[in-house]
C-alpha cells in the first residue's frame, strides 16, 4: 500500500510538525496523522518520511535496563554543486502510467506541450525551478519556451550536449528517443501533481506511445518520470523501451542535463552511443549529492536532546518515550519541514510472578498461595505478602484481595489475586432409576443438606433441555431420560443427575443360526426366560416383513430366510432374530475322471458320509431315469467320440449336492497293440500307443529291435512315443521290427513280458 509517508511510519506517528520559514517570519503548523491512508498516488520513494521503529520492551535486569533505539528517515542533499549520484533502483513504478488528470500532445509527433507551472519548487542543477515542459519524445525541460513548440528527434551524439537542438533544449530524459504518438488512439502523454506538501511530486508518463516509421509503430514504449518535492530527487521507470534500428539508428538515451548543456548523469550503457538498446522494467535514480539539508536528533520526553545520530543508547525507568526528529530545509527557498516519530522503550522485569487465577472457592476450610517464579531462581527472591508475610506461600482462610511484591536483584515484580471462599451445596439425587412404568411412581429430591432449601435455586433438566417451569427442590418424573438439577447458593453451585432407564432386559433368545434341509420340524420359541411368557405380547416377521397371523411365543419354521421377534412388557420391549438356511455342504465324490476301453464294463461309485440319501444319476447333463442307486456300470460302443460326463445329485430333504466325472476312450479304442505304424504326420496311426496299457498295469519298459536283432529303441516308463524313431531320433526305415515290453508288476492279460512285431511303413498314405 502506498500512503503520503511510508507504511512503517504511519503506524508509528503521533504527531509531525510542519515549519514553513520565510525571510519574513517563521509560520508554525502542526499536522496530526493517525493510521491515515491514502490512495495509490499518494506519495513515491523518494518523499520524507521518519520512523522511529516499533515500541520497544527490554529487561531491567539485563544489559542494565538499557537498549539501542534507531531511526529510520530519508537523507537529502543540495544541489548546489551540481553533483548527483546515479543508481539503479527496483523497479517498483509508485504510480500509473496511464489515467494522469493532464494529457498532453493528443496525437501529436514531435511537440513541445504549453508551459505548466509546478505548484511547489524543484531544486534542478543549482536553479530554482517552477515552470515545465513535455517534449512528445520521451524528455521533459524545466528552460521553458512558450514559442518553441517542436520536439526534435534526430541525435547522434552523447549527453551532455548542447550543439544539436534535439538534446540541447531537454534537461531529463526518459527515455529519450523518437516516438510518435500521431499514429494511435490509445496511447497516453500526461502528466499529475500528487500529494500534499511537502511530499507532492510531478509525474510525467507515456503509455504504450509506438515508435516512429512504420516499420516499427507496432513498438510500444512505456515510461515515468517522478520529480519529489523537498529530496530533489528524480526517478525514471520503464516499463518497455522497443528499439528501432531502422529509424535514427535506434539511438535512445536515459539522463538528466543542466540548462547549459555542459553537464549531464547517464545511467551506464544508456547514453546514446549505447544504441541500439532495449529494455524492460528497468528504474533508476539521480539523487542530488551536494551538502546535506537535513539534521536528526532524538529528544526525551522533556524535550532535551539526547543524540544527533540515528542509533542512540537508551536506558528507561519503567516506561519512557523518546522522540526522534528530523528537520529539512529546501535549499533553493529556505523552506523548513520538521517531522517527528516517537518511540516507546519499556523496561520490564525478565521474571514472572503466577499467583494463579482469581478463586471463587466453593469448599470449607484454609486455602494455600503460593508466588510461583518463572524465569528467575526463586533462591534470589525476597517476599512480602499483604498479610505481612515474607513467605514463598500464604495459607488463607476468608475472602480478600491477597497481594506480594517478589524482589529479585532490585527488579520488582507485585500480583495479586482475589480468593473468595464459600459452602457447596450438598445435594444427592440418588441412584439410576430402572423401571418400566407400570404402576411405579418416582420422586427425585434435590434438596442441600447444609442450607435451608428456600434458600438455593434449582434449574432441572431432562436429556440436557432445560424445564423451565420445574424449579423446587423436587421433580416427579414421568419419562426416561437423564434428569440434571443445578442447585445454586450465592456463586456455589452444585450439580447431580440420574439416569431413568426402562426396566429390566426382558431375556429372550432364539438361538444360534440353523442350517437344516427341513427334513424336520424347526420350531422358534421367544418365550422370556425372566417373565411369564403369557405377560407379553410378540410380534414375528419374515426377511422384513410381518407376519400378522403369528402371535405365538413360538413359531414353527417351514422355509429359509431371517425371522425375527420384537417381545413387549409395558414399555419394555426386546428383540432377537435367526436366520435359517438350507445347508449348502452335502458332498458326495465319484473319485478321478479316467479313460476306458470299448466294451470296457466299468462302476462309478459315488461316495458320501450323508444318510437317507436319494440318488440321481445324470449323463451329459441328461437324466437316466432307471439310475437311482449309489453307484452305476458303464461301457462304451466302440467309435465313441468325446469326453462322457457322469454327475450324480444326492438329496436330503430340501438339501443337494453333486459331483461329475469325465469318462473317455482311449485313442486305442479297441485297446489292442497295434501291429503296424504310418508315422507320415497325419494323427492317425502315427505312434506306437500303449496308454491302455500303462494305466492298467502301471510302469513298463520296451525295447524294438530290427530284424537282424539290433537294439533301435529302447525307454522306461512307455506310454506312446515310439514313432519309428531310433534312440538318436533318425527315423528308421519300412521294416518289420519286433519289440519285447517288460513289466514291473504283471499284467493282467500279459504277464511280467510281452513280446510281438509291428510294420513299419514310411510309404503308406
Amino acid at each position: 500500500m502506498n500512503n503520503i509517508f511510508p507504511t512503517n511510519f504511519l503506524h508509528k506517528i503521533r504527531f509531525s510538525r510542519l515549519f514553513f520559514g520565510s525571510k519574513k517570519g517563521t509560520l508554525f503548523a502542526i499536522l496530526f496523522i493517525a493510521s491515515v491512508s491514502f490512495s495509490v498516488h499518494a506519495q513515491g520513494p523518494g518523499s520524507l518520511f521518519i520512523d522511529a521503529g516499533p515500541d520497544i520492551t527490554i529487561d531491567c535486569d539485563g544489559n542494565n535496563g538499557c537498549t539501542d533505539i534507531t531511526a529510520d528517515f530519508l537523507t537529502t542533499f543540495e544541489t548546489a554543486s551540481s553533483i548527483y549520484v546515479v543508481e539503479s533502483i527496483p523497479y517498483n513504478p509508485p504510480f500509473p502510467f496511464n489515467g494522469l488528470a493532464n494529457p498532453l500532445n493528443p496525437n501529436i509527433d514531435d511537440a513541445w506541450s504549453g508551459v505548466d507551472t509546478l505548484p511547489f519548487d524543484f531544486c534542478y542543477f543549482e536553479n530554482l525551478e517552477q515552470e515545465f515542459q513535455v517534449g512528445s519524445n520521451g524528455v521533459i525541460r524545466f528552460d521553458v519556451d512558450p514559442g518553441d513548440t517542436s520536439n526534435g528527434w534526430s541525435f547522434t551524439e552523447n549527453l551532455p550536449n548542447n550543439s544539436n537542438p534535439t538534446l540541447a533544449e531537454a534537461n531529463v530524459f526518459t527515455p529519450g528517443h523518437d516516438i510518435d504518438p500521431s499514429v494511435s488512439n490509445t496511447e497516453e502523454i500526461g502528466y499529475e501533481v500528487l500529494g500534499s506538501y511537502p511530499n507532492r511530486v510531478l509525474v510525467v508518463a507515456y503509455y504504450e506511445v509506438p515508435m516512429f516509421s512504420g516499420a516499427c509503430n507496432a513498438l510500444l514504449a512505456t515510461q515515468m518520470v517522478v520529480f519529489y518535492e523537498f529530496s530533489n530527487v528524480i526517478e525514471v521507470y520503464i516499463q518497455d523501451k522497443p528499439s528501432c534500428p531502422s529509424w535514427n539508428n535506434g539511438n535512445a538515451v536515459i539522463g538528466i542535463q543542466n540548462h547549459d548543456g555542459d553537464i549531464a548523469y547517464v545511467p551506464p550503457g544508456r547514453n546514446t552511443s549505447d544504441s541500439p538498446w532495449t529494455t524492460t522494467n528497468e528504474a533508476w535514480r539521480f539523487t542530488p549529492a551536494g551538502n546535506e539539508t537535513f539534521s536528526f536528533e532524538w529528544l526525551d520526553a522533556s524535550g532535551t536532546v539526547l543524540g544527533t545520530t540515528p542509533t542512540i543508547n537508551v536506558c528507561p525507568d519503567g516506561s519512557e518515550a523518546y522522540t526522534a526528529r528530523v528537520t529539512y530545509t529546501n535549499a533553493c527557498n529556505g523552506d523548513t519541514v520538521v517531522l517527528e516519530d516517537e518511540v516507546v522503550v519499556t523496561a520490564v522485569a525478565t521474571y514472572t510472578v503466577d499467583l494463579g487465577p482469581d478463586q471463587q472457592l466453593c469448599d470449607e476450610g484454609t486455602y494455600e498461595i503460593t508466588a510461583v517464579i518463572d524465569g528467575a531462581d526463586p533462591t534470589n527472591a525476597t517476599y512480602l505478602w499483604s498479610t505481612g508475610e515474607t513467605t514463598p506461600s500464604i495459607i488463607v482462610s476468608q475472602s480478600d484481595v491477597y497481594s506480594v511484591e517478589v524482589d529479585i536483584e532490585d527488579c520488582v515484580v507485585t500480583q495479586s489475586v482475589q480468593i473468595e471462599l464459600e459452602n457447596t451445596p450438598a445435594i444427592e439425587l440418588g441412584n439410576n432409576i430402572v423401571t418400566c412404568f407400570i404402576d411405579e411412581v418416582y420422586i427425585l429430591d434435590a434438596s442441600p443438606s447444609n442450607y435451608d432449601p428456600a434458600l438455593a435455586t434449582y434449574e432441572w433438566s431432562l436429556n440436557g433441555t432445560i424445564l423451565p417451569s420445574e424449579t423446587d427442590p423436587t421433580i416427579i418424573v414421568t419419562s426416561l431420560g437423564s434428569y440434571s438439577v443445578v442447585v445454586t447458593v450465592g456463586f456455589c453451585s452444585s450439580t447431580d443427575s440420574v439416569n431413568v432407564v426402562i426396566g429390566a432386559d426382558i431375556e429372550i433368545s432364539l438361538g444360534e443360526d440353523i442350517v437344516t434341509c427341513f427334513d424336520e420340524d424347526v420350531l422358534l420359541d421367544a418365550s422370556p426366560s425372566n417373565y411369564p411368557p403369557e405377560w407379553a405380547t410378540y410380534q414375528w416377521s419374515l426377511n422384513g416383513t410381518i407376519l400378522p397371523s403369528e402371535t405365538n411365543p413360538t413359531l414353527i419354521v417351514t422355509q429359509g430366510g431371517t425371522y425375527s421377534v420384537i417381545v413387549t412388557l409395558g414399555i419394555c420391549s426386546a428383540e432377537d432374530s435367526v436366520v435359517v438356511s438350507p445347508r449348502d455342504d452335502l458332498v458326495v465324490a465319484l473319485g478321478d475322471d479316467f479313460r476306458t476301453c470299448a466294451n470296457e464294463l466299468q462302476t462309478i461309485v459315488a461316495t458320501t458320509d450323508e444318510t437317507d440319501v436319494a440318488y440321481q444319476w445324470l449323463l451329459n447333463g441328461d437324466v437316466l431315469p432307471n439310475e437311482t442307486g449309489s453307484s452305476i456300470e458303464v461301457s462304451f460302443e466302440p467309435g465313441t467320440m468325446g469326453t462322457q460326463t457322469f454327475t450324480v445329485i444326492i438329496s436330503v430333504g430340501d438339501c443337494t449336492g453333486e459331483d461329475s466325472i469325465d469318462v473317455s476312450l482311449y485313442d486305442v479304442g479297441q485297446c489292442v497293440i497295434s501291429e503296424g505304424l504310418s508315422p507320415n504326420g497325419d494323427g492317425m496311426n502315427d505312434c506306437l500307443d500303449l496308454e491302455f496299457v500303462a494305466d492298467r498295469s502301471g510302469s513298463f519298459s520296451i525295447e524294438v529291435f530290427n530284424r537282424y536283432g539290433t537294439s533301435v529303441f529302447t525307454q522306461n516308463n512307455y506310454v506312446n512315443t515310439w514313432c519309428g524313431q531310433d534312440n538318436d531320433a533318425a527315423e528308421l526305415p519300412t521294416g518289420t521290427y519286433f519289440y519285447v515290453m517288460k513289466f514291473e508288476n504283471p499284467d493282467t492279460e500279459f504277464g511280467s513280458v510281452k513280446t510281438g512285431w509291428i510294420y513299419l511303413n514310411r510309404e503308406a498314405n
